[in-house]
């Protein structure tokens, strides 16, 4: 699952290189905020989805490691697959989220 978290990383870099000269000077992303002005920023904030997406998967790598050397390995085989399960699905959200931000304004 590591493999496929980072190939959503280098997807979500690639979607936004690829569609950048076709991006509007703003682009809504703060869908939580009123509907509006208050939603729509610089295309370049897009890079905070892969952002997130790298910063998540480090830090979950660096507790799996921690938690592999203090644990024997029949203890943390749950834990190990949830983790990698939570990135796995934070990156995949990630890449959905960018797709349909791209497709809405290109």
């Amino acid at each position: 699952m590591k493999n496929l978290t980072f190939s959503f990383f280098l997807a979500q870099l690639g979607l936004i290189l690829f569609f950048w000269k076709k991006l509007p000077p703003e682009v809504p992303l703060f869908y939580s905020r009123p509907w509006g002005k208050e939603q729509l920023v610089s295309p370049w904030f897009l890079f905070l989805l892969p952002g997130l997406t790298l910063f998540v998967f480090l830090v979950n790598f660096a507790f799996l490691t921690l938690v592999k050397m203090r644990l024997e390995e029949k203890d943390n085989n749950l834990l190990i697959k949830i983790i990698e399960s939570a990135n796995f699905t934070f990156s995949l959200f990630c890449l959905i989220t960018l797709v349909k931000i791209i497709l809405l304004v290109t």
